[in-house]
């Protein structure tokens, strides 16, 4: 039973680190990129973009979990 269980989580888990790696890559460019005469390494757009993919990843999870919780209480 527990391998199954493990069976099933594992695409949501794998899903959730290749998101959470994208937002990481993807502040990491933002952080660098330059703005206008600006040469780039603002960290405002940094914390922008890892706030937002954090904030998608949460309530994604979130989801997740209380459609568990559904099927769990049936």
């Amino acid at each position: 039973m527990a391998e199954n269980s493990n069976r099933r989580w594992l695409p949501l888990l794998l899903i959730a680190g290749a998101l959470a790696i994208w937002g990481l890559l993807l502040a990491w460019g933002a952080y660098l990129a330059p703005a206008g005469g600006n040469p780039g390494h603002d960290r405002r757009k940094l914390w922008v973009v890892a706030a937002t993919t954090g904030g998608f990843l949460c309530l994604w999870g979130l989801a997740v979990w209380m459609g568990w919780r559904r099927r769990r209480k049936k």
